[in-house]
């Protein structure tokens, strides 16, 4: 178990000291405030609209968006 518990805390220590979380977080934020980064992933269109209900994009919405989006792009094979 040692092995493990070693190897889990380098993994650890290397997320750390590359700040890769960090970065990740940041990656995350700008896709949600950043709304033209979807296209760049293929989750809309080029001529979709995108509808502005007034609130904020939650991390629930977005989830099942992404989802829906990516079972629609799976269908297709």
């Amino acid at each position: 178990m040692e092995a493990n518990s070693s190897r889990e805390l380098e993994a650890r220590n290397y997320l750390e000291k590359h700040r890769i979380m960090e970065l990740l977080t940041c990656l995350t934020s700008s896709l949600l405030f950043f709304r033209p980064a979807l296209k760049t992933l293929g989750l809309c269109t080029a001529d979709e609209v995108l509808k502005d209900d007034g609130h904020g994009i939650t991390f629930e919405k977005f989830t099942n968006e992404v989802n829906k989006r990516t079972e629609e792009i799976w269908s297709a094979f």
